[in-house]
């Protein structure tokens, strides 16, 4: 009896023991096959990334071509002054004189208008009498506070009242020269706003001036031109011509330019301004003709010519071009100046040889000496 319980309780342990190996065979079965799946993507991952890494940007190359060009641009311009404004009194009254006309040449000095002064000249007899009173109630107030007649502080009174008649004098002798106006600078008066006899107010315009002293020309360039204005101002000679003033040309330099496009046309409003002696009949707001040309001495030149895709001017002050070399197969940033554009193309003066490959699109990806693969060839 007592071998038989021991038997059976063999048994039941053996049978405990399977069970609990049968219950962690699975997960270590699992967890093998896990390991083994994630040791064998791990090195697909890594070739992915890599491959990445090294996979080469691809860009359009373009050939430069040496050719002689003489072609030039002529765009329409606008005469301008170096300042237009419009002036006016900074009192009110009634309009005594006007002594300009529309077209007059005037100098800096001379009388535009003026304004009746009898209100302004009794103002400053009242405001001068108050002054000569409280000047001598203050020497009065002084020899007595010396004399230790008076107290002080009738002295100190005389004095605050002195400077204040002093004040309102100076102020009453300011608003009488102020019905004059006098030209600040030598000038055309482009029109007048008002007629003698008329009552002003203070701030109306009197007086359209014009500022002759140097004329300008306004013109509005397209944007490839603008791009190359912009980076290489001296790869133009520009000279205007006037079809109100024939026989008379200008040469012309740059002033200004304008960085906020035309939103309808894409243009940029430029500039210049006419050197040497003007023209006696040129005036403000004819009509000019500017011609664009590339410099005389490089005009006749072979010159290099690449499209205008090719010219970087994004990232530095200087335009430049991106050289692809063929053997192998890197590019490099080369420093250019610039010609006018013809047609899709522009002109190359200094930096580039003919026959030589340029990226000409796709260089805002680019690094100095980076390998690159190449369209277009």
């Amino acid at each position: 009896m007592k071998q038989s319980w021991k038997r059976i309780a063999s048994v039941t342990v053996i049978a405990a023991a399977a069970l609990l190996v049968l219950s962690v065979f699975p997960a270590l079965r699992t967890d093998v096959r896990a390991q083994t799946t994630t040791d064998a993507t791990k090195p697909a991952a890594e070739t992915s990334e890599g491959a990445e890494h090294d996979r080469k940007v691809t860009v359009e190359v373009t050939r430069a071509t040496s050719r002689t060009v003489t072609r030039g641009r002529t765009v329409a311009g606008r005469v301008a002054p170096a300042r237009t404004v419009d002036i006016a009194f900074q009192v009110s009254g009634q309009v005594l004189r006007l002594e300009v006309d529309p077209g007059d040449k005037i100098s800096e000095g001379d009388l535009i208008a003026e304004l009746d002064p009898v209100d302004f000249e009794l103002a400053v007899d009242r405001a001068r009498a108050a002054f000569d009173l409280a000047k001598s109630e203050l020497e009065r107030a002084k020899s007595l506070a010396e004399r230790g007649v008076a107290a002080e502080a009738r002295f100190e009174t005389a004095s605050a009242e002195y400077a204040q008649a002093e004040v309102a004098l100076r102020e009453a002798e300011r608003r009488l020269s102020q019905t004059q106006i006098i030209a600040p600078f030598d000038a055309i008066v482009a029109r007048t706003f008002i007629e003698e006899y008329v009552n002003v107010t203070s701030a109306a315009p009197v007086a359209r001036l014009q500022d002759v002293s140097e004329m300008r020309i306004m013109i509005s360039l397209p944007e490839e031109l603008a791009a190359v204005a912009r980076s290489a101002p001296d790869a133009f000679d520009l000279v205007a011509s006037f079809p109100a003033v024939p026989g008379y040309t200008a040469p012309l330099m740059l002033r200004s330019f304008a960085t906020d496009a035309d939103r309808t046309a894409q243009t940029y409003d430029v500039e210049f301004a006419i050197r040497g002696d003007v023209d006696s009949r040129l005036l403000p707001g004819m009509t000019a003709r500017v011609r664009l040309s590339n410099a005389a001495a490089e005009a006749s030149a072979q010159s290099a010519m690449v499209p205008v895709s090719a010219i970087d001017t994004s990232s530095r002050t200087e335009p430049s071009v991106w050289i692809y070399d063929e053997e192998s197969g890197q590019v490099t940033r080369r420093t250019v100046r610039l010609g006018l554009p013809v047609d899709n193309e522009i002109v190359v003066l200094e930096g580039l040889q003919g026959d030589e490959l340029v990226v000409s699109g796709g260089w805002w990806r680019l690094r100095d000496n980076q390998t690159v693969t190449v369209a277009g060839l």
